[in-house]
């Protein structure tokens, strides 16, 4: 072989290798792969390429065959590899090897299930996604040392209000104890006389219901009688008024016109009974115990 034909073979064989490394370095395939495509929806697929390998319990199963949008959502279509057989319980996430590491589907399922997955679409799982566990972590953080913060100026606060009134505190702690103290041998005093009290206490109870029963009792029996005896009542009130109304015209003529008692008039005899008679019609007519006017 001359000089001409060994270098033609060494650019050839030198193509071959740089087209072979550059199909390993960005994952480009000559021949289409065949094998199960299957789709999952993401919220935010940020890391997540074309060529993404999909692994399953550290174990490469597949590649991205491309990412669109869906409904404000990334859609990543993957290639699974002829043979593997996913599970229903299949559940895909992005995990990546770190804050600046190289992301990856993770496929995950339940041990021992062999059920086959019915349709293309995947749940998806966004627990494992480290940056989120990791943003998630940070702004925890943040707020916990916030907290911190005030909690630490509030303590200060109080510290400083502390320092500031430690007198006036320590003459009220004073003069609580005192006052404790005061009431505790009050207490202590008086211990038998409030037993002999809290002991007497519902027997006198007892007798105070006692005592207004028969109040009660009595009031009812005195409201019976005045009821029994209204008329009698009227009759004696009436008498008594018409007896003081005699005695203030005796009076009057005693005082004003002694002249008459020494002038003889004729002996007039009352009728009691009609007089007794017309009281009664008025007591049951009008109810009232006014004097009733004789006719002269």
């Amino acid at each position: 072989m001359n000089a001409q034909a060994r270098l033609g073979a060494f650019f050839i064989l030198a193509l071959l290798v740089l087209g072979m490394f550059s199909s390993k370095i960005g994952r480009f395939h000559w021949v289409e792969e065949e094998g199960q495509s299957v789709e999952a929806v993401f919220p935010d697929a940020s890391g997540v390429v074309e060529q993404t390998p999909v692994l399953m319990a550290g174990v490469k199963v597949g590649l991205v065959e491309g990412i669109q949008l869906e409904a404000n959502e990334a859609l990543v279509k993957m290639r699974i590899q002829p043979g593997i057989s996913l599970p229903r319980s299949t559940r895909a996430r992005i995990e990546g090897g770190g804050l600046i590491g190289e992301k990856f589907i993770a496929l995950s399922a339940t041990p021992g299930d062999t059920t086959p997955l019915e349709g293309a679409r995947i749940p998806t799982d966004s627990s494992g996604n480290v940056t989120e566990i990791l943003q998630k972590t940070a702004t925890i953080t943040e707020d916990v040392h916030r907290v911190f913060n005030k909690v630490e100026a509030i303590t200060q606060s109080i510290s400083q209000i502390l320092q500031e009134n430690r007198s006036p505190l320590r003459h009220g702690l004073e003069g609580f104890e005192e006052s404790a103290t005061g009431i505790a041998s009050l207490i202590d005093q008086h211990h038998q006389d409030m037993e002999q009290f809290f002991r007497a206490l519902p027997e006198a109870t007892r007798s105070g219901r006692r005592f207004f029963d028969e109040g009660a009792a009595t009031l009812r029996e005195a409201r019976a009688i005045l009821t029994d005896n209204r008329e009698n009542l009227y009759r004696t009130l009436f008498e008594l008024r018409k007896a003081s109304e005699n005695l203030e015209a005796l009076s009057d003529d005693l005082r004003y016109n002694p002249w008459k008692l020494l002038v003889e008039k004729p002996e007039v005899k009352r009728d009691h009974h009609a007089q007794q008679k017309k009281m009664e019609e008025m007591i049951l007519t009008t109810g009232r115990m006014g004097p009733v006017t004789e006719e002269r």
